[in-house]
């Protein structure tokens, strides 16, 4: 992911990622190394936001998402937050067992920044669930969403946002200007070209800089990063 262009990267089983469990040896360098890319792409920064999303649902966004999360916040110190965007199937206050309240009730003024982050077992690590009724991101203002990110990245050095997939979902990709970068997660062997193509049109008009591609849930494990044009 070492360049704006979209790229594949194989992955060797992120969806073992679980909660509080320490990640397989390969799983946790294979995320070590997507660090690596980020930081190479969006050098010099005291915080970075990410977007993660696919084009269609079970391609495991969540599961890439919890597992780099997982690298940064416990195995390599740093500050994290996994925002749960998914406003169509949330389920990351249940993986975590944590409250419900969450990203809705903070944009709507309901509760400060602090009542809507939750605690985890993992250090260095919070979530924001999505809230109890949050239907969609479209009804917020552009000046909203970027006060939302300004507020994170005051507090943490990885802001990660799980989201819908946009290829499906398309009203999730009004964060995609208000992020540092995308990055798409395509299930290997299952999602077909053309629909990821169509994906990363949506994000590039909606202004989104795709930052490059996990290819999620090999049948095999693969020692390195294999990168092919889309």
């Amino acid at each position: 992911m070492n360049s704006p262009n979209s790229r594949e990267a194989a992955s060797d089983g992120t969806q073992a990622a679980s909660v509080g469990t320490p990640l397989p040896e390969k799983s946790l360098q294979y995320f070590k190394g997507i660090v690596g890319q980020i930081e190479i792409a969006l050098p010099q920064r005291s915080s970075r936001v990410l977007l993660l999303s696919s084009s269609t649902p079970r391609e495991g966004t969540t599961e890439v998402t919890i597992g780099l999360g997982l690298t940064l916040a416990a195995a390599m110190g740093r500050r994290t937050v996994i925002i749960d965007c998914n406003v169509h199937h949330p389920d990351l206050h249940e993986r975590f067992r944590t409250h419900e309240v969450g990203l809705g009730e903070y944009l709507t003024g309901e509760v400060p920044l602090e009542q809507a982050l939750a605690n985890t077992v993992v250090p260095n690590m919070h979530i924001m669930p999505v809230g109890r009724h949050l239907p969609s991101l479209v009804g917020f203002g552009r000046e909203e969403l970027v006060s939302f990110i300004g507020d994170l990245r005051k507090r943490f050095e990885y802001v990660l946002i799980d989201a819908s997939p946009v290829g499906t979902y398309p009203d999730c990709a009004v964060l995609c200007d208000k992020v540092d970068a995308v990055v798409m997660v395509v299930r290997h062997g299952s999602t077909r070209r053309e629909i990821v193509k169509r994906t990363k049109e949506i994000i590039v008009r909606a202004g989104g800089k795709i930052l490059g591609v996990v290819l999620n849930r090999r049948r095999y494990p693969i020692p390195e990063f294999l990168y092919r044009r889309l």
